[in-house]
């Protein structure tokens, strides 16, 4: 079986709960010492097996790291893990999920190495919110009424007037709902990025 690792909890004795998405679950496994196991950290695509023991948690075991060359820099690894810190929380209490989020992911890491992480990661966002059935529209979230031109943008990309919210960023309408309905950051400049990242990071 195969997963990327979303989330891992210390426990006593060094051991620890890791929270794994596969394909099709978010499982959570106990792995004894595992805090000696370099192989397991966040945003580690593994191999694996789950022994079950009907006590406790399912245990992890026979752990194979399938590694990416953009794990070697920080900078990328570090945007990495944040993104699924972000899938982690958005998750909470979920076990069954679309096969989607698993080949989501697979497409970024994948693209990570090659290209600028955070625009990889803003485009893996607007899968995700195609798959939820979560695109906005060009209607502002608060009033209803549409759009004009000029808009900001609340936690989830939801578009609003100008004057119906507060956010020091403002936004070309037409660019973002380019971006969120192609799932492509190739129209946006490096400033109009990172302000999506400062809102992305916010929640998802």
């Amino acid at each position: 079986m195969q997963g990327y690792i979303i989330n891992i909890t210390p426990q006593k004795n060094e051991d620890i709960i890791t929270t794994i998405l596969t394909p099709t679950k978010i499982k959570k496994l106990y792995r004894f010492y595992g805090a000696k196991h370099s192989i397991i950290q966040l945003g580690k695509k593994i191999d694996f097996e789950v022994e079950y023991n009907g006590v406790f948690l399912p245990k992890l075991r026979n752990i194979t790291g399938l590694n990416f060359p953009w794990e070697r820099d920080i900078n990328r690894l570090r945007i990495w893990q944040y993104y699924l810190q972000l899938l982690h929380k958005h998750f909470f209490d979920i076990e069954e999920i679309d096969k989607g989020y698993y080949q989501i992911l697979d497409y970024g890491a994948g693209k990570l190495y090659h290209q600028n992480p955070i625009r990889v990661i803003l485009e893996m966002y607007a899968m995700l919110l195609h798959l939820e059935g979560r695109v906005p529209n060009s209607s502002c979230f608060i009033c209803t009424s549409p759009l004009e031109d000029h808009i900001h943008l609340a936690r989830a990309f939801l578009p609003a007037h100008t004057h119906c919210i507060h956010s020091p960023y403002v936004f070309n309408k037409d660019l973002i709902l380019q971006y969120l309905h192609q799932k492509s950051t190739i129209f946006l400049n490096d400033t109009q990025i990172q302000h999506l990242w400062q809102i992305l990071i916010q929640g998802i």
